[in-house]
């Protein structure tokens, strides 16, 4: 019979009642504790595995990539596939299902992943992107590509899935809450150039992309080879169409001389535009209309513009496009208030809800400016509807010059005579900066449409709703910069940047949809089990 022995493991961690009885050592402490060194298992990173992996369960039930692969399953795309080359029956690669692309794109959006590569290398890890592809590889310039293919084809999706979330009920149009937010652009702020600088550039370009031409193949791979000929001929390309630019700045009416403007050689679509902390930076002005049912996204738009003056009609065409009907009311900050908007959208027949203009402050703003005594402003000028004539405060008689009409806006104009202003005792105070002329002022004929838009914004009840325009239409903003992480676009152009903004807003919809239906129906679903 063979006398058991105890291997050094046991020897190392003892029984359960050794050293107890008869105060005897245990079996380490006779072996000694200094002799031998403590022995782990090892880690061997080199060696292969096989591993059983059911990718169905990689994640849960109420993962949002599931809903998100059953929403885009729900959507006509055949846009998509109409341009697939491989068919069923014919020798070929097979095609990627457009089904996967798009809910890679929008899932990763979601995340906070906006690069194409960034999800190429998450399909190989990430359990969700695992569970969209299947455990197949997606190549990031593949993803990159369709990412930017087709506007049009985007901005049907974008429709078809806003109709989906109308049919649900998550959409009205009583009202909705309009809002501009600034994106950087994908440029430098060093990389903006005078006109004879991009000249400059693109003449030195044209000459290396033409002696590259020239030279024999290179000795390096062929995918390298053409690699380097894209990025030289796409920067030819980007500065071409930034000489471009200062032909559409110039047809514009730039107030900037041709020699002060500046256009960026990385991105020629960019403008500096003023952050919400005070600097300037090359951006771009993103416009979102959203829907106060459920703040849902109905309108993306994406201008050059710094301002957001001219961009309130544009949203409501934008949302009739894509929802067939107008919004019955529209809310917008002070940015957007102007006559000519509250004209426009009172023949319109929707109701604008927005801040009244305070012709006081900016008048009292501009006197400031000029040295103007408060008691020399318009309002102590006295108004004589029988002659057409004023009387400002020193007796003097400012007459009628004539009028003009800007921003839907009725102005008349009445100066005093020179002479009058040049020997009057309050000439420092009423019109320090007037060298060659009297003091004029101006009698505007507001539209009655203003008129009753000053009326209706006076009430408490129009307050009360404009009250509920910051947390309408900043959320959708708040998501998009914050938890999708969108604060620099991450391509070039105005096209693709506006492609890129749909992919942003399409997710924050469908993130809705998650939250508010498909939770909820299966919830009800596994209560039901």
């Amino acid at each position: 019979m063979q006398s058991e022995q105890l291997s050094l493991p046991e020897l190392a961690l003892g029984t359960e009642d050794s050293g107890s009885a008869g105060g005897t050592e245990s079996p380490v402490e006779e072996l000694g504790r200094g002799e031998r060194k403590p022995r782990f298992k090892a880690i061997d990173r080199s060696q292969l595995q096989w591993r059983t992996l059911d990718i169905d369960k990689l994640i849960a039930e109420d993962h949002p990539a599931r809903a998100i692969w059953e929403f885009v399953g729900g959507l006509d795309l055949s846009a998509y596939r109409v341009q697939v080359r491989a068919v069923e029956g014919v020798a070929g690669r097979s095609a990627i299902n457009p089904q996967l692309l798009i809910s890679l794109w929008i899932y990763a959006y979601s995340q906070g992943v906006n690069s194409g590569r960034a999800i190429s290398r998450l399909c190989e890890s990430d359990p969700a992107y695992q569970w969209l592809t299947g455990g197949e590889e997606v190549s990031g310039h593949t993803l990159s590509d369709f990412r930017v293919e087709n506007a049009e084809r985007l901005k049907q999706l974008f429709v078809q899935v806003l109709a989906a979330l109308s049919g649900e009920g998550m959409i009205t149009l009583e009202r909705v809450a309009q809002d501009g937010t600034k994106i950087k652009a994908l440029a430098a702020p060093d990389s903006f150039r005078s006109e004879e600088g991009v000249s400059e550039l693109l003449k030195k370009v044209r000459e290396h992309v033409e002696a590259v031409d020239q030279l024999p193949e290179e000795e390096s791979s062929e995918r390298m080879a053409k690699a380097r000929d894209r990025g030289r001929r796409e920067r030819q390309q980007r500065l071409e169409a930034a000489q471009k630019e200062f032909e559409k700045l110039e047809a514009e009416g730039n107030s900037k001389s041709k020699s002060g403007q500046r256009v960026s050689t990385t991105d020629p679509d960019a403008r500096v535009m003023k952050q919400p902390d005070g600097g300037y930076a090359p951006s771009y002005n993103l416009q979102l209309s959203t829907d106060a049912a459920n703040k849902v996204v109905v309108g993306v738009g994406v201008t050059q513009a710094g301002n957001d003056f001219e961009q309130l009609i544009p949203a409501v065409e934008r949302v009739e496009q894509n929802l067939n009907k107008k919004p019955e009311q529209m809310l917008a900050d002070g940015g957007y208030v102007s006559r000519e908007n509250i004209v426009k959208m009172a023949a319109g027949e929707v109701e604008f809800i927005g801040p009244q203009c305070d012709d006081a402050a900016k008048g009292a703003s501009s006197y400031e400016r000029r040295g103007v005594a408060p008691e020399y402003y318009t309002a102590q000028f006295v108004y004589d509807a029988e002659s057409d004539s004023f009387r400002c405060p020193q007796g003097k008689t400012l007459a009628y010059e004539g009028k003009y009409e800007r921003d839907s806006e009725v102005s008349y104009r009445y100066r005093a005579q020179f002479t009058d202003c040049q020997g009057c005792p309050a000439k420092k105070l009423c019109c320090p900066g007037n060298q060659a002329t009297g003091r004029s002022v101006h009698r505007t004929e507001e539209l009655p449409e203003v008129t009753q838009f000053r009326e209706k914004m006076k009430t408490e009840a129009a307050r009360e709703i404009y009250r509920q325009r910051a947390e309408i239409a900043e959320t959708p903003n708040l998501w998009i910069k914050a938890k999708f992480r969108l604060r620099q676009f991450c391509v070039r152009g105005l096209r693709k940047v506006g492609m890129e903004a749909l992919w942003a807003c399409l997710a924050y919809n469908i993130r809705l949809w998650i939250r508010l239906r498909w939770r909820q129906r299966l919830l009800a679903v596994t209560a039901g089990a």
